[in-house]
């Protein structure tokens, strides 16, 4: 995995990786700055060569009765949306556990606090995909998904808006996010 030692160091290897980063910062995609915050905060790494991000994701399948919470779309402060269809999730952190990043999960995306959750520990699979980044254009992201089963209190029956602190805080592009009960995928063949 590679360490950069400052953020010219991320424009250097993006540039010599071929990875044209002119159209980065815009219509919701992120910045080589965002990126760059992103390594230092061990949100993702990066294999030099060929270039790859890698992001562990913990994602939440919150279960009520036939149907499963997920984030509908996305708002970004432009006002321009997005359509999502994905569950709750959170990017890991280095050395974080499936259940200590559900709870966070909940805390940060949902703002439930984790005593009205259970959670399924022994249900956490992994699942990877690689694919290019919608948040960071032409750069080839490696997601390692992390799924663990759950039930919440205290959600709302229909669709709900959720602000996005990150959005006033740190920047983030999305200013809320939209989340519905949808019916649940078939377990079946």
């Amino acid at each position: 995995m590679a360490q950069f030692k400052n953020l010219q160091a991320v424009h250097h290897w993006l540039n010599e990786s071929g990875i044209d980063v002119s159209d980065w910062g815009v219509g919701g995609s992120k910045t080589v700055k965002q990126l760059w915050d992103e390594l230092q905060s061990g949100d993702c790494a990066v294999h030099m060569k060929p270039a790859l991000r890698i992001v562990n994701v913990l994602q939440l399948s919150i279960r009520k009765g036939p149907s499963i919470l997920l984030e509908v779309e996305q708002e970004f402060g432009s006002g321009l949306r997005r359509q999502r269809q994905q569950p709750p999730s959170e990017k890991m952190k280095p050395g974080e556990s499936c259940q200590e990043a559900a709870e966070r999960c909940l805390a940060e995306e949902l703002g439930i606090d984790s005593d009205l959750a259970h959670f399924q520990a022994s249900s956490c699979q992994e699942t990877s995909s690689i694919t290019e980044s919608p948040s960071y254009p032409g750069l080839l992201t490696q997601y390692k998904f992390h799924t663990i089963e759950a039930t919440a209190d205290g959600l709302p029956e229909d669709d709900f808006w959720r602000s996005n602190i990150a959005f006033a805080d740190d920047g983030d592009p999305i200013k809320r996010h939209r989340w519905g009960w949808r019916p649940a995928a078939s377990d079946s063949p």
